[in-house]
Formats: structure tokens, C-alpha cells, sequence
């Protein structure tokens, strides 16, 4: 069995992407299909207007995130729906009640909320108020993760995680998973503010807050989807290994496919299962990956 973290449906392309495709609930299941996936996360998307970015996220008809929880439920065999929040909504207080939200979301079969992608400082008492509500239903959280910098999208933090820290300190309940180029590259010290909005490459040759962070917060998970996740694992083979190895337990498999077609897909699954069979993981830490660990998050 094989869970997919991290889904999206809509349509994301900007000019440059024009040749490209959009989302939909049928060429998400047929992608899930050909790669052998049991089931997906759905994230629902364009919930903070920092992530919505392009014309085709006005007229795409499913986008609302209401319409994606409950079209959801025409897949229920397929498809696990999460909700999704931004901390400005319901007064843009840091003592908002975002009760009302997160039943509806628990009543219509919500299993978490996510992604995350408003800009806003990872410890912003916004940000720690709605977290800590989250937790309290029982509820993981996704993110997308990011440093400081114009034209991105995600909550905010400096190189060394410390706003992360303090989020994950303010909201002990609460299991988060990280996610986005903020995150993966804080696998590696030392870390400069831009190399923190990008890709580092090279072997890891000290450790980052990353690995630090899963070490000491119990309620930190890594989302391993995208480029980010991706670029984490396979920059040093040797440590994305050992990391494998350790964070076991704390580590959930997802795409973040963002397109329709062929071109959109992503290599996450391939590079685990050429581990696997190539002797360098085991089937227990595979299936953990693959599908224990995201599973145990939604209480499935």
C-alpha cells in the first residue's frame, strides 16, 4: 500500500506553463493508478493570496476550497481530503476562533489541514493561535515553508529554523509536517538567507535544524514531496540515507504534483523503491514512508 501526502487539483499554470495541464479529479486518480498509489492527500489550494498564481486559479472551477472537500467524497475510496486555513481569516486577530472552520472541516471528513502558505512569520501569534486550535480537534498540519523574501509564498523563518522552533515549542500538540525549500534546506549548515529561498546542493557536511529539530520536537515530521524534498535526499546519497534510516518513523511520502500529464510527476517514488531494491532500505522502512506514517498522522 502506497499513500500520497500531498496532492493538489487545479489549475496552477502561469504563461510559461501554458503548454502544461491542469489537475483534475480524474487525471489525479489515473496518475495515482499508474504508479501504483492506493490512496492520496488532497491539499486544497489558493487559500492565501500569496499561493494564488495565475488567472487560471479565478475561473478553475474546483479550486474553492469548499467544493474540494466535498467533491472529495465522490473518491472516499481514493481520496483523503484535508482543509485549509490562513491565519488572517476570521478577524485577522491572533485570538481568533477558528472552531466553526475546523468542525466543518471534521464533520464533512477531514482528516488534517494544509497546505499552509500564507506569508507570515512562522511564530506569528496568528500563526501559534491557529495551530494550537488545530491540535486541540486532534488535527496534523501541513506546510509550506520558506525564508524571507519577496514573491514566495509559505510561512516565513531565518536560516537555523528558530521561528519553526518556536511554533513547534508554542504548539506541542500539534504534529506538523514541514514542507518547501525552507525546510529541505535547512538539512545542511551553514545556510545563507537566499540559499534558503532555493535548492543547496553539495554533500551535507554538518547537519542543519532540520535533522535537529526531529531529534528534539516530537511533533515535527518531514513532508518529502517536491523539488525541495527531493533535492534534500539525493544532494549527498550517502547522507539522504542515513537520514532514511533515522528519521524513519517521522518522514511521510508526497508527490506535489502540480500539473496534469507525464511532465508534471515527480521521482520521489522511483528513488524509493530503487533503494529498496537495491538492498540499501529495507520493505519495514519503505512501508513506514510509503504509507504507515502519514496513515498513523490521520488516524487511519
Amino acid at each position: 500500500m502506497i499513500l500520497d501526502f500531498h496532492t493538489h487539483l487545479g489549475d496552477q499554470r502561469l504563461g510559461k506553463d501554458d503548454q502544461r495541464e491542469p489537475v483534475t479529479w480524474e487525471g489525479l486518480i489515473g496518475r495515482l493508478d499508474d504508479e501504483g498509489i492506493a490512496k492520496a492527500v488532497l491539499l486544497p489550494g489558493c487559500v492565501s493570496p500569496e499561493s494564488c498564481l495565475g488567472p487560471g486559479q479565478l475561473v478553475w472551477p474546483a479550486m474553492n476550497v469548499r467544493d474540494q472537500v466535498l467533491e472529495a467524497a465522490n473518491y472516499r475510496e481514493r481520496i483523503i481530503p484535508f482543509g485549509n486555513l490562513d491565519p488572517r481569516w476570521m478577524g485577522n486577530s491572533p485570538k481568533a476562533n477558528f472552531g466553526p472552520l475546523l468542525d466543518w472541516f471534521l464533520e464533512h471528513g477531514c482528516k488534517g489541514i494544509g497546505e499552509i502558505t500564507a506569508n507570515l512569520p512562522c511564530d506569528d501569534p496568528r500563526v501559534i493561535n491557529m495551530f494550537v486550535q488545530i491540535g486541540e480537534r486532534g488535527l496534523p498540519v501541513d506546510i509550506h515553508n520558506v525564508g524571507f523574501g519577496p514573491g514566495t509564498y509559505g510561512l516565513q523563518d531565518d536560516p537555523g529554523a528558530p521561528r519553526l522552533e518556536k511554533l513547534l515549542q508554542a504548539a506541542p500538540h500539534t504534529n506538523i509536517c514541514g514542507h518547501g525549500q525552507g525546510f529541505w534546506a535547512e538539512i545542511a549548515w551553514p545556510l545563507t538567507p537566499e540559499e534558503k529561498m532555493g535548492y543547496p546542493k553539495g554533500p551535507v557536511a554538518q547537519e542543519g535544524a532540520v535533522p535537529r529539530l526531529l531529534r528534539q520536537y516530537p511533533n515535527l515530521y518531514g513532508d518529502i514531496s517536491a523539488g525541495s524534498g527531493y533535492n534534500a535526499l539525493t544532494r549527498d546519497p550517502d547522507y539522504g540515507l542515513r537520514f532514511l534510516h533515522e528519521f524513519q518513523d517521522r518522514l511521510i511520502f508526497g508527490t506535489d504534483v502540480c500539473f496534469g500529464g507525464a511532465a508534471g510527476r515527480m521521482p520521489h517514488l522511483g528513488y524509493l523503491r530503487g533503494l529498496l531494491a537495491e538492498g540499501k532500505i529495507s520493505q519495514r522502512l519503505f512501508d513506514k514512508i510509503t504509507w504507515e506514517n502519514g496513515m498513523r498522522l490521520i488516524g487511519g
